[in-house]
């Protein structure tokens, strides 16, 4: 009769273990490294257990979507004082949505983007154009209507000022008026749209001519710099408000600071 010891006994060196459930449960390596593995066949377990992770992880990315940026050149360094590129402000609500902010309900699918900015701040012209219109209605408040091809137009809602007028020319990133919440809006915002028709004709639908804004958006960050040099054609837009963060617009903070105080100061004196 065998002891209750001798169906515990170690197998020698050399010989193989028969494992009678998953290798792969929790705590399989403990049991892989008792005797009666080889090193080379401890290693294979090793590569299969790593690249069943890897098709793990891979399969997560692929479902959860990713966005890394790429790795700089060997010894590449952003230069001393040079703009480091900021975030544009957040999209609150999406094109073609049927909630509003806090997920009130909309009378029709959103016709544009909400762009997250607080009342006051500079509404900039997303490409360069033509003042074809503005005014104000009961849902759009204050607004602004630019014309940049034949069939391309570009919508600036809820604004708490107006700073342009029809017929007047106006380059990329200009400001045409402040942000705001007029009209039909629960928080302040800037709606921006983008209307396929001439003169920015669309209608309340949005089948009537209304095109995702985020689809034209310059290729890598949109946010608006002075000093870039833009193509005209074909028209791709920036953002219509200037790219923030912590500190306040896009540029150095401390300056900023510096000049408002040495105004407090000659106006003080």
């Amino acid at each position: 009769m065998r002891s209750p010891g001798d169906a515990a006994a170690i197998p020698a060196r050399g010989h193989m273990l028969t494992p009678q459930a998953d290798p792969f449960a929790p705590g399989w390596q403990r049991r892989v490294r008792r005797p009666g593995l080889t090193r080379a066949e401890l290693r294979r377990l090793r590569q299969i257990a790593f690249r069943r992770s890897l098709r793990i992880v891979v399969m997560l990315l692929a479902l959860t979507g990713c966005a890394i940026e790429p790795p700089r050149p060997e010894g590449e360094r952003i230069p001393p004082g040079a703009a480091v590129p900021l975030p544009p402000p957040p999209v609150i609500s999406k094109f073609g949505d049927w909630t509003g902010h806090g997920g009130v309900p909309r009378l029709w699918q959103h016709t544009g983007i909400d762009i997250r900015a607080r009342v006051g701040m500079p509404v900039l012209a997303a490409a360069d154009g033509t003042v074809v219109r503005v005014g104000w209605q009961p849902l759009a408040g204050k607004f602004v209507i630019l014309s940049h091809a034949a069939d391309l137009a570009t919508v600036y809602y809820h604004l708490s000022e107006i700073g342009v007028t029809a017929g007047r020319t106006v380059r990329r990133g200009e400001p045409i008026g402040r942000s705001g919440m007029t009209g039909n809006a629960t928080a302040p915002h800037l709606h921006f749209g983008v209307c396929r028709r001439e003169a920015g004709e669309c209608g309340e639908s949005i089948k009537s001519g209304w095109d995702n804004p985020e689809r034209y958006w310059i290729p890598g960050n949109p946010c608006f710099v002075a000093s870039e040099a833009y193509l005209t054609e074909p028209v791709r837009l920036t953002y219509p408000v200037p790219c923030t963060d912590e500190r306040g617009p896009r540029g150095d903070g401390r300056a900023a600071r510096a000049s408002r105080r040495a105004r407090a100061s000659r106006d003080g004196a």
